[in-house]
C-alpha cells in the first residue's frame, strides 16, 4: 500500500473510533430526515425554533410573530422544511438557508412555525391597530 492509502485508511479508522466506542455523533449529524420523524410538539424543539427565527428569519425578513404563519395550521411540514432548505419560489423569493442550518435546526424552525399557525390572528382595534392578548403578543 502506498503512504496515502494508509494514511487515509488510518484517518477514516481514527474517525469511526468513537462511534465503534459508544461515543456519540456531533451534534446535527444523525438528523431526523422525515416529518414523520418529528415531535413538533416538543417545547423544546419549538423554543430552539423560535429562537433560530427570531435571531434570523425575523430580523432579516418575516418580522416578530408574522401573520404568514399566524393561524395557518394547514402548513405540510415536509414543504416548510423543503423552502427553508432551497427557498422558496413567487414574487419575493425567499433565499435558501440550507447552507446555514443543520438539518435539525431547520426541523426547529418547522416546529415552531406549526406552532405559530395554532395561534389565533390579533384581533384589530378599531384605528386599525393589533390588540393586546392575554398571552402578551401584541
Amino acid at each position: 500500500m502506498n503512504e496515502r492509502l494508509i494514511g487515509a485508511v488510518f484517518l477514516l479508522m481514527l474517525g469511526a473510533a468513537p462511534l465503534s466506542a459508544g461515543g456519540s455523533p456531533p451534534p446535527g449529524a444523525l438528523a431526523p430526515q422525515t416529518a414523520e420523524d418529528i415531535d413538533f410538539a416538543d417545547p423544546a424543539r419549538i423554543a430552539r425554533g423560535k429562537e433560530s427565527f427570531e435571531a434570523s428569519c425575523a430580523s432579516f425578513c418575516h418580522g416578530q410573530e408574522p401573520p404568514l404563519f399566524i393561524g395557518r395550521k394547514g402548513l405540510e411540514p415536509d414543504y416548510v422544511f423543503a423552502t427553508i432548505t432551497e427557498g422558496g419560489r413567487g414574487a419575493t423569493p425567499m433565499p435558501p438557508w440550507g447552507g446555514v442550518f443543520t438539518p435539525d435546526e431547520i426541523w426547529d424552525l418547522v416546529a415552531y412555525i406549526k406552532y405559530m399557525g395554532t395561534l389565533k390572528p390579533l384581533p384589530m382595534k378599531t384605528d386599525g391597530a393589533p390588540a393586546q392578548q392575554a398571552d402578551g403578543r401584541k
